[in-house]
């Protein structure tokens, strides 16, 4: 019964270190996480910023009140303060707002090209949304998709005064000039036009008169 008891005790006592040991390694592991979580917010502040472009001239104008990209624009520009949580509810709404902005692009930069890297641009803000909600954060990681957004907006912009300056040929360069220019090249070198086809002389069929041709005599 001693022994037993003994025993008891024992596993009792290897249980209750077995579990304070547990907890001091669970809290340690926390401490080190706050103090990871700690830098990584650090260089979060020090280095979030987008660096998106502005619209020429021409492009506002065919832009009119796009107010889906003014939202988006605002939301990029402002840096969230606090901790990760203010970080991962940022570019949670910078996802809402991309993907709104898709959806209402201007008629006039309604295009396949458009369309495409602005497919590209709300893909790299969801990883970036997904990369923020890693624990630990990987900071690198993120500043390199960051970068990769801003390339996608002005790739968007720069596709924006393409299709203008694509749609402005004609009048830029001018076009019914150039129509006039070929004419008169057309007209200094007539033997240069193709000729209508000659007209073909049927040969004249020569009549015999009757008893003047070849005779030939029937066999007996």
């Amino acid at each position: 019964m001693k022994y037993l008891k003994a025993v008891i005790i024992v596993l009792l006592s290897f249980a209750l270190f077995s579990c304070e040991d547990d907890q001091q390694q669970r809290i340690a592991q926390a401490k080190r996480i706050e103090r990871q979580n700690d830098s990584i917010v650090k260089a979060l502040n020090k280095n979030w910023k987008f660096s998106l472009p502005t619209a020429s001239a021409k492009a506002q104008q065919q832009m009119g009140s796009w107010n889906e990209w003014d939202q988006l624009r605002n939301e990029m520009l402002q840096k969230p303060a606090g901790d990760l949580s203010a970080y991962r509810q940022k570019t949670k709404n910078l996802v809402a707002k991309a993907e709104m902005a898709r959806n209402t692009i201007p008629a006039a930069f309604s295009k396949p090209q458009v369309k495409s890297r602005f497919d590209v641009m709300v893909t790299k803000i969801k990883s970036l949304h997904t990369f923020v909600g890693v624990d630990p954060v990987p900071a690198k990681k993120v500043f390199e998709i960051m970068g990769s957004i801003d390339k996608e907006a002005a790739s968007i912009f720069n596709q924006f005064d393409e299709i203008i300056r694509i749609k402005e040929i004609p009048k830029e360069e001018g076009e019914q000039e150039m129509l006039k220019a070929l004419d008169t090249v057309r007209m200094a070198n007539p033997e240069a036009q193709p000729q209508p086809p000659a007209s073909i002389s049927q040969p004249t069929r020569r009549i015999t008169p009757a008893g003047h041709g070849n005779f030939i005599r029937p066999k007996n």
